[in-house]
């Protein structure tokens, strides 16, 4: 018998953080154009050009990391 496993449990251990307003528009109460971005928390995401050392500096911001 196959082990069932769990995505969000999965996702989680791999490091992924999730924008505050994905429980809402998952259970339908917010449009996707509201969720926020996780980086930045904006709606629409105004982050930095992806790659810059500016978005890395906001990765290691969410994560929690010092470089």
């Amino acid at each position: 018998m196959a082990r069932k496993t769990n995505p969000v449990k999965t996702v989680n251990k791999l490091g992924a953080k999730w924008s505050p307003d994905f429980d809402a528009y998952a259970s339908g109460r917010i449009r996707a154009d509201q969720v926020r971005c996780v980086l930045c928390q904006h709606s629409p995401c105004n982050c930095p050009p992806f790659g810059s050392d500016a978005y890395l500096a906001l990765i290691n911001k969410v994560h929690g990391r010092r470089r």
